[in-house]
């Protein structure tokens, strides 16, 4: 079953935007290569963040929407967590709106 996902990604604020655009075109290349289609990619950039993360006062924050199997999230989240240049992520089901 395909469900809708919004992963919001906050990388370390000291990479540099062409490194941060890498790290985005792999998450987005790994949702495709597991059957998902993104829909859109909303780059917030560098915000303050609300509390301080691994000694990082900012971070640079992405939004991705995709559609994905829902047996397939936990690649995506796999790879969150052992992307070292990640310092936060989340995803989202959305609900489905009739």
């Amino acid at each position: 079953m395909t469900g809708k996902y919004e992963s919001m990604v906050i990388f370390a604020p000291n990479l540099p935007a062409d490194e941060i655009d890498k790290e985005n075109k792999k998450i987005i290349a790994l949702v495709e290569e597991n059957g998902g289609v993104l829909v859109k990619t909303d780059v917030w950039g560098k915000k303050q963040l609300a509390y301080e993360i691994n000694k990082f006062r900012d971070g640079y924050y992405i939004i991705n929407y995709f559609h994905l199997d829902t047996l397939k999230i936990d690649v995506i989240k796999r790879h969150y967590s052992i992307t070292e240049r990640i310092i936060r992520h989340n995803v989202l089901k959305l609900e489905a709106q009739e």
